[in-house]
């Protein structure tokens, strides 16, 4: 058994929230301490650490129907799915949100690597997160992203989102700010006890399989957004 990965629909990118609605969903659920203790073992168990990580669920800006967010390089602006454009044929999903039918993706990056999810271990790594989601009512708060060919410990980056385009720059120092919001985790696995950049102790996680969280930072409209 191994669940359905969906076609993309629009709906899918637009019906999730703003990410500061996003934000009061995450804390009212007490996701952090799911986050940083089962979900995080679930990624080291199966060993997809260096291929997937978590994110928040949330939208930058409304998209039309025949609308698809992709991310080129720093940058990620609509694309029309019906224009033809010889480039849609390397576009490939870089984040998914669990439903109800399935993975659904909702975000996209202009790629010629396709991230494998039909692959071992994927398929059964993905039921037991969608039970954990299930479990803990987090299903419409967290999905996950693919990592691509970032390393875990590159420098921070930040994204502000100007218009209808979402840019990332490099940010050296993580900012410690009364907007920061964390929204993107990426784990990996070895003994230490803290999460870097968030400063988050670890819990309840056994020697060897910590999830040590590497986390990312944006700005939207010149006011920082993630971290």
């Amino acid at each position: 058994m191994a669940l359905q990965i969906l076609p993309y629909t629009v709906e899918h990118y637009n019906s999730l929230p703003e990410l500061h609605v996003a934000k009061d969903q995450f804390e009212s659920a007490g996701a952090s301490e799911i986050l940083f203790t089962e979900i995080g073992r679930a990624f080291v168990k199966h060993h997809v650490e260096n291929t997937l990580g978590v994110i928040l669920l949330h939208n930058h800006f409304f998209l039309e129907n025949h609308e698809m967010l992709v991310n080129f390089d720093s940058v990620a602006v609509p694309w029309d799915t019906t224009s033809g454009a010889k480039e849609l044929n390397g576009v490939n999903a870089s984040a998914w949100r669990f439903t109800d039918q399935g993975l659904a993706p909702y975000e996209f990056v202009h790629t010629a690597v396709e991230t494998p999810l039909d692959r071992h271990p994927m398929p059964s790594f993905l039921l037991e997160l969608a039970a954990i989601f299930e479990k803990w009512n987090l299903t419409d708060i967290l999905g996950i992203y693919s990592v691509g060919e970032k390393s875990i410990d590159r420098p921070t980056t930040m994204e502000f989102t100007s218009g209808r385009a979402n840019i990332t720059l490099p940010f050296d120092i993580a900012p410690n700010d009364g907007n920061v919001i964390d929204a993107m985790w990426q784990f990996s696995s070895n003994s230490m006890s803290s999460f870097v950049d968030t400063g988050a102790e670890g819990q309840g996680l056994e020697k060897g399989t910590q999830p040590v969280v590497f986390g990312r930072c944006k700005v939207e409209k010149g006011k920082l957004e993630d971290c």
